[in-house]
């Protein structure tokens, strides 16, 4: 093509409508003059060169294309002869890919079968991958060139009215021009759009700009690349330009930059003007777009000259490093991923372009993968779409086993340009982590990866989360999908300057096993430089690796030639070093037939389960090592003989060493911060010089039960967490660390605690579980301020607390079953025993008394305890009567509460905006009189009403769950279940007046014929099936009773019982309220239940009547809360008895099959269109997807 024209009467250079790209030579005295005549005729502005001049600079023809709306590329036989044609359509296809325009292909006496034709007159050759995503079209007719200029300027015009009836964003098809006689052209489905999201999108970085302010601003758009950061961009200017007189968007500044035009800002911005204070720019207000900025020095123009704009000027910067705006932007904005729906529908665009429906079956469940993989990055959908793009299943399926390790060529080419900005120690840090520390805690990785000095890993870390190649959540670094892909793909490789990271079973054991090892990264001293290597020993039969021992038969275990090992890879490089097995680690099949040389003096990560040897050889080298790691070794009784110095170990895990009985080799590890001693079970002290472990946050010494003491004058100034749970011998306990946090003595011996435990001013949980020979705690224990958890289960043997007259206002869970305590706190009838003072636990959530047999009824004084939910009373025999409960009561457990009669009035408070879940659960109580099972029915009744209300006015989502849940020994459904019925299924045809429920109450009667539990473990299971008027139909489930029990002998229930669930189901309604003229309300329920033991149905568990209600908000149905339920209970059925969930500070589990409705919704018609050809030119390859998202095919 030429170079621009300089005809006079060319419009405004923003203001481009179509941009015709052809072969001047072939066409442009003949097809394209008409072409102009029309276009004109129909008021279409249009740009076209008027004569090939091959020294004007491309640059200009690309700002042309830049600033039209539709390209018209005309594909015709001498159109691969001009390098120039080509430059231009490489443009054309890269402003198509970043959705700023709009492209009509042309095809001119030459088919797209031709153009794809690798033999053919074109010569462009393609990448084998990139030939599959092409589609095969049936020859076209051919028309004449009348009717195609026609056809041509239809389609303009239709485009241009998009883009008028969305100013802001460009359309994102267009609609294929087809004639009667062209029946073979392929139907398109619809590029998506996204238009809710982006207007969340777009209303969110409206907020950040603030265009109302006088003020001069700076925002940042930051996200990782390909996340849609220059798009947001654009449509936020496009949106907002028309307010200021000078506006300008300054596109690929990093790229430009890059290729030694440093001063492209300045040129752009002042559009040939010179720059002085008089410049057009500094006149008025402005809105600047500078899209990819990497460094600020390449926007320092602006920035200099930023006091000189008008006031209320704004000027938003895209990048993929945060750290190039820092100190700039007054406001930054972090693009999102894409929600899991709009990701689904972006990958079936250009995964099924040729197709108007969507995947189902298998094809859906493996796009939900990719989907899930892609992480919501646009890009990534796309170029997982394309290369998917008209492959068979089992492709498909290959391709997702290879994604962790194998990047899409796009995705790679994107994301190495950020990678290649980063200094060689960041390279390292990113490596690393993508390798082998994703998802570790951040502390954690820094001190890994620092060098000599102790910020460099701090410091790296840093720079990587500012270029937002990872990103810190709750204390853990997490690296996106595609970065952790792209990472392991660089850093196995042998080219890696740092390095080889090894993980692959099959790679690492060939290497060793190689006679001769021969590799381009070699050093000079002809060893393997490897920086990593992690060995997974349950590989092993995946891959078919096996040894044979001397008597021929096969080993089970891994052979490891330690002369090899050290022989392959460089002493001054192997940093990382894991031998494990991720299945069982006590199976970890390596062994050492010659022993262990470790010569590695920079390993710094060494972890290696069920070590083989006695201890580490004496040539190691601790000086570097910051995390050992030896868990479940079977015969490693000692570190080392002698005391090393180590200056940098933080973290050491011996647990499961069964045979490890000295720990001295550490005793002098100033830094340590971890020491994990679990189940060395004939470890019988601790070293006296434990003392210089002043660094030690946490001590773990469960099931050492061998120990029977600490240290003597053991003081760790540090330490937060001590554990001994299950030191079985362990007898005292005394002060070690007055920062201790948490405290398990669990399981120990002890037979009282230390009047010193007052000194535990930050103790938060007390753990004394099981502590069977504790009698008393000591009278100061109300001055642990901090404290929130006491937990005091099955100790037997202790009969009182002390006297709590202090507040303590942080206590929030009390557990005392199993005890022999008897507090008038609790009981009104134990006189002779202090009170306990009630105010003192005003902040109380959980208690616990089950298993108390000295308590027969509750204080009044408990309905004060204001933040009460929980209770549970299990096993208490004597209980008779429950007449006061906290007010604000969400769960009760009275599980064979066998003398239990009566109950309070009303159980609960009931608040007209509750939204939260109940139970109350009286399995087994058989002496509860008519009056308490009316008050529980009353109760779930009003409940249900008052929460089906609440969350139909705060919520407009489908909740499956079980909000409402109680069960009693019972034989009938209640009257004011409208729809009833004998037997475990229920089928009714529905009334009109049905149709506005919101939420749905449940009732099953089940007899259990004293049937005993095997697992503890019962569940009354509800399946819901609504058959709809307009055919279609709602399936769902849930338990209506879940009771599950961590206890030794099995649970029995002996009698009938009667289950009352209530859920919250909006779905009908919404369907109803988008359309009501389709009627879509409920005609016929069916109903079943079945009791399961949550692996399989009861068959001893009958469901012999069963009953359910549809729940209206108050006022729109039959179903009113304050109906009379006096006569409620004598409605019940046979005898039986039940269970629910041990629910502890939250609803129900619930179990919903949303399975169904979520295949119709990815079961909808959406459309698009398909890329179908590609070339390559100059070496790397161009995808020219003249039919992709949105293009129009034309031939003649």
């Amino acid at each position: 093509m030429a170079a621009s024209s300089s005809s006079q009467g060319l419009p405004d250079p923003e203001s481009w409508q179509v941009f015709i790209n052809f072969r001047g030579v072939e066409l442009r005295d003949n097809f394209v003059s008409h072409l102009e005549v029309a276009l004109t005729q129909a008021g279409i502005n249009y740009y076209i060169d008027r004569k090939e001049t091959r020294s004007e600079d491309l640059k200009v023809l690309f700002k042309r294309i830049q600033q039209s709306q539709i390209a018209l590329p005309i594909i015709s036989s001498m159109y691969a002869e001009s390098n120039w044609c080509l430059d231009e359509l490489v443009e054309i296809m890269e402003q198509v890919e970043n959705g700023n325009l709009k492209i009509i292909p042309i095809f001119f006496n030459v088919t797209p079968e031709e153009v794809k034709d690798k033999g053919g007159r074109f010569r462009f050759m393609v990448f084998r991958e990139n030939e599959k995503n092409g589609k095969s079209i049936a020859d076209l007719q051919k028309w004449n060139e009348g009717q195609l200029i026609v056809e041509i300027v239809n389609s303009v015009k239709k485009v241009l009215a998009q883009l008028e009836a969305k100013p802001n964003v460009l359309p994102n098809n267009v609609s294929p021009v087809t004639s009667g006689g062209n029946p073979s052209c392929p139907t398109s489905r619809e590029k998506p759009f996204f238009e809710d999201e982006m207007n969340r999108r777009l209303k969110q970085l409206k907020e950040k700009i603030s265009f109302k302010s006088l003020e001069t601003q700076i925002v940042g758009i930051v996200g990782m690349p390909g996340i849609g950061k220059t798009n947001l961009a654009e449509m936020q200017f496009h949106k907002k330009k028309t307010r200021f007189v000078f506006k300008k968007i300054v596109s690929s500044i990093r790229e430009k930059s890059e290729q030694q035009e440093p001063d492209c800002l300045k040129k752009e911005l002042l559009n040939g003007q010179e720059c002085n204070d008089s410049a057009d720019m500094f006149k008025r207000k402005i809105f600047v777009v500078l899209d990819d900025v990497s460094d600020k020095k390449q926007i320092d123009f602006l920035m200099e000259k930023l006091s000189l704009v008008k006031k209320g000027s704004k000027i938003v910067i895209t990048t993929r490093d945060k750290s190039s705006i820092a100190g700039l932007a007054q406001e930054t904005y972090v693009v999102p991923g894409l929600n899991d729906k709009d990701a689904l529908e972006l990958f079936e665009y250009h995964a099924f372009n040729d197709q108007t429906s969507s995947p189902e079956g298998s094809f859906l469940k493996l796009s939900k993968q990719f989907v899930d993989y892609a992480g919501g990055n646009p890009l990534a959908l796309e170029a997982l779409g394309k290369e998917l793009c008209g492959q068979d299943e089992a492709h498909w399926e290959k391709r997702l086993l290879t994604l962790p390790h194998c990047c899409n060529r796009k995705i790679k080419t994107e994301l190495k340009i950020s990678y290649d900005k980063l200094s060689d120690q960041e390279k390292d840090a990113f490596l690393d982590i993508a390798c082998f520390f994703r998802s570790e805690e951040e502390d954690y990785v820094k001190c890994l990866l620092d060098q000599y000095d102790s910020e460099s890993g701090e410091d790296a870390v840093g720079e990587l989360a500012q270029k937002l190649l990872i990103s810190i959540s709750a204390g853990r670094i997490e690296m996106h999908n595609l970065l952790c892909t792209f990472g392991k793909e660089i850093g196995s490789s042998d080219e890696n300057m740092s390095g080889q990271r090894m993980w692959a079973y099959k790679t690492i054991t060939e290497t060793l096993c190689l006679k001769e090892l021969i590799s381009p990264d070699q050093t000079k001293q002809g060893k393997k430089k490897v920086r990593g290597i992690f060995l997974d020993t349950s590989k092993e039969e995946q891959v078919g690796t096996h040894s044979t021992s001397k008597n021929g038969k096969e080993n089970t275990k891994i052979p490891l030639d330690m002369e090899t090992f050290t022989d392959r890879f460089n002493q001054t490089d192997l940093r990382y070093l894991k031998i494990y097995d991720s299945l069982c680690p006590q199976n970890c099949k390596v062994i050492l037939p010659d022993g262990l040389e470790f010569p590695f003096q920079e390993v710094r990560y060494l972890h290696w389960q069920n070590f083989p040897l006695e201890e580490l050889p004496p040539d190691f080298n601790p000086q570097n090592l910051i995390d050992l790691r030896l868990t479940h070794s079977k015969m490693i009784e000692r570190l080392w003989e002698d005391v090393k110095e180590v200056p940098r170990l933080k973290w050491v895990d011996l647990s499961y060493s069964t045979k490890l009985t000295d720990l001295s080799a550490v005793s002098n590890a100033s830094h340590l911060r971890r020491l994990n001693l679990e189940g060395c079970e004939i470890l019988k002290k601790l070293p006296e010089d434990m003392v210089n472990m002043r660094s030690l946050v946490f001590l773990n010494l469960r099931d050492c039960v061998m120990l029977s003491s600490l240290p003597d004058n053991l003081v760790l100034v540090s330490l937060k967490t001590l554990i001994l749970s299950g030191c079985s011998r362990f007898t005292k306990f005394d002060l070690v660390s007055k920062n201790l946090e948490f405290l398990h003595l669990d399981g120990t011996a002890i037979e009282s605690l230390p009047s010193t435990i007052q000194d535990f001013k930050k103790l938060v949980l007390l753990n004394l579980k099981n502590c069977k020979r504790l009698e008393s705690l000591p009278d100061c224990l109300e001055k642990l301020k901090a404290l929130e958890e006491l937990m005091l289960s099955g100790c037997f043997k202790l009969k009182r607390l002390p006297e709590i007259k202090e507040k303590m206002e942080k206590l929030q869970i009390l557990l005392l079953d199993g005890t022999s305590i008897q507090c008038r706190g609790f009981s009104d009838q134990l006189v002779n025993q202090q009170p306990l003072q009630i105010n003192s636990l005003s902040m109380l959530r959980r208690l616990c008394l089950s298993s108390n047999d000295m308590i027969y009824s509750l204080q009044s004084s408990i309905s004060e305890l204001y933040h009460l939910k929980w209770i549970d009373l299990r096993y208490c025999t004597n209980l008779t009567s429950l007449l006061t409960l906290p007010p604000n009561l969400q769960y009760l457990n009275a599980h064979s509460c066998t003398s239990l009669k009566t109950v309070a009035s009303p159980l609960a408070l009931l608040n007209p905006t509750e939204q939260l879940s109940s139970s109350f659960i009286f399995t087994n109580c058989d002496k509860l009189e008519h009056v308490a099972k009316n008050e529980i029915i009353c109760y779930a009744h009003s409940k249900s009403q008052r929460l089906s209300d609440a969350l139909h006015r705060h919520n407009k989502g489908v909740a499956f769950e079980n909000l409402v849940a109680t069960c009693f020994p019972g034989s009938e459904v209640p009257v004011w279940f409208n729809y009833r019925a004998s037997g475990a299924v229920l089928e009714r045809e529905l009334l009109p007046s049905d149709n506005g429920f919101v939420g749905i109450a449940l009732c099953a009667v089940v007899s259990f014929e004293n049937y005993k539990a095997q697992n503890n473990n019962f569940m009354v299971k509800c399946l819901c099936e609504f058959n709809n008027v307009d055919t279609s139909s709602t399936f769902f489930s849930f338990h209506i009773g879940d009771l599950s029990e961590e206890k030794e002998d099995q649970r029995t229930i002996k009698s009938t019982h009667v289950f009352i669930g209530f859920t919250s189901w909006l779905n009908i309604n919404h369907c109803k309220e988008l359309d009501l003229r389709r009627r879509c309300g409920p005609a016929k329920a069916c109903i079943s239940f079945l009791v399961t033991d949550g692996t399989r149905e009861v068959a001893k568990c009958k469901v012999l009547k069963c009953g359910f209600s549809l729940v209206c908000e108050s006022g729109n149905g039959s179903w009113d809360a304050n109906a009379d339920a006096s006569d409620d209970a004598s409605s019940e059925v046979t005898e039986s008895d039940s269970c629910f969930q041990d629910a502890i500070d939250g609803p129900i589990d619930s179990e919903s099959d949303n399975d169904n409705s979520s295949d119709k919704k990815a079961g909808e018609v959406r459309q698009g269109e398909s890329r179908l050809w590609g070339f390559l030119r100059r070496g790397w390859l161009i995808t020219l997807s003249l039919f992709v998202s949105s293009s129009t095919c034309i031939p003649i």
